[in-house]
């Protein structure tokens, strides 16, 4: 026999003995014949699939193994309705890498319930030169558990400064609650990412300005409605967003990334908190301090305008104004019906990849994008996670951004 018949031998054996993906090893009721008493040489096992103790050996896989001269090759299986189940190691072979069945060393006459005669008396011929007794049963076995191969997952480094780790997985995106693109509810998977815990601040966009010379935004405009360091950024642009996040090492999130994260682990809810609507402690948002149709009178969230960043409670994720205060940009190209012909895995509209946004940003800034969250100005209903808006390349009074990193193990 070849080594590496051999070698598909042990894998096939240990495979149908033991499956080849279980924890625990837990033998299948079959019998095992001897043959071959270990007086140095090789020792062949003969294993069947009938539990019946009968001579027709209807299945036979051949082990071949050298052993030393004091080895005693003993496999006691289960046997018929018997409740006992054995455990035994199984080792890697270097040379082929495949699991093998290996075999303790035992002393037969720990075995005195051992009784060949139980089993018909006669040995079974095997193949005219080698006979053996069929065992079915022992008064004692020794028991080895399985030690599944470690396979070590990839180390996540902890989140940077100012953000949070936002775990791979799935979540249903969208709603059929809200307008119609946002439908269908769809699954999606989204890789591991950290995003900025807060939304991207006014002092952290003027260091921006100072390490860059980068552009100034209209400050008396900015300071009318976010006044000091620790508000949000406003009247920033996508191209301006995307300009910041990559000077920080960052980027803006796709869409798909947004709301799982806005989500903050819970399922199939309308807000970062809940399906309870707002009531002025969760967001800002137009309430009894603003003066439109819509604002809702009797809530007080305690701003006229933007509110200082992480002023409300954090979500699931410990994320800080996901809804409301201002609405963000996200990296997306808006496409009305993207949610119907959306990939499964870490979908990006208007691109093949985050990275050909990111190379072209400066040729594409004039498009139609994505924002999400709602802002001060908005319903209640318009703070809804799912919720979907879009815009030229403009800036306003309610436009900011955060930022996320990929998750590099």
């Amino acid at each position: 026999m070849t080594l590496v018949s051999r070698a598909l031998l042990l894998l096939l054996l240990s495979c149908l003995l033991f499956g080849c993906s279980e924890s625990e090893v837990v033998l299948p009721e079959v019998n095992v014949a001897f043959v071959g008493y270990p007086e140095g040489g090789t020792a062949q096992l003969l294993l069947r699939s009938d539990p019946a103790p009968t001579t027709d050996l209807s299945v036979l896989l051949e082990f071949v193994s050298e052993i030393e001269e004091d080895f005693h090759i003993w496999a006691v299986l289960r046997k018929g309705t018997s409740n006992k189940q054995f455990s035994v190691p199984m080792v890697t072979s270097i040379a082929w890498e495949v699991s093998i069945l290996r075999f303790w060393e035992m002393d037969p006459t720990d075995y005195p319930s051992i009784d060949v005669n139980t089993f018909g008396g006669s040995p079974t011929i095997i193949d005219g030169n080698l006979s053996g007794y069929i065992l079915g049963s022992a008064s004692r076995v020794q028991t080895v558990p399985f030690v599944e191969p470690v396979v070590e997952e990839p180390v996540i480094p902890p989140p940077p400064d100012g953000m949070v780790l936002i775990p791979a997985g799935e979540f249903e995106m969208g709603s059929n609650d809200g307008g119609d693109s946002a439908k269908p509810i769809h699954t999606v998977y989204v890789d591991a990412f950290y995003m900025d815990t807060y939304e991207v601040t006014v002092g952290q966009y003027k260091a921006f300005i100072r390490a860059t010379g980068y552009m100034e935004p209209r400050w008396i405009d900015v300071a009318r409605d976010s006044p000091t360091d620790q508000h949000p950024m406003i009247y920033v642009s996508w191209s301006e967003a995307m300009a910041y996040s990559i000077w920080a090492g960052k980027r803006l999130p796709t869409e798909a990334e947004w709301e799982k994260a806005a989500r903050g682990g819970l399922i199939g809810k309308r807000y970062p908190w809940g399906n309870a609507a707002p009531d002025g402690t969760q967001c800002n948002f137009a309430d009894r301090h603003t003066d439109y149709d819509w604002s809702d009178k009797n809530a007080d969230d305690g701003y006229q305008y933007t509110a200082p960043v992480g002023s409300y409670a954090a979500n699931g994720y410990g994320l800080y104004d996901m809804v409301g205060n201002v609405i963000e940009w996200c990296l997306d190209e808006w496409d009305e019906d993207f949610y119907a012909k959306s990939p499964r895995e870490n979908p990006i509209a208007g691109a093949t990849s985050i990275n050909q946004i990111l190379d072209n940003y400066t040729n594409i800034w004039h498009y139609k994008r994505v924002l999400r969250g709602g802002s001060l100005y908005s319903a209640a209903q318009d703070l809804r996670v799912a919720n979907r808006f879009y815009t030229s390349p403009v800036k306003a009074a309610d436009m900011g951004f955060r930022c996320v990193r990929t998750v590099t193990p």
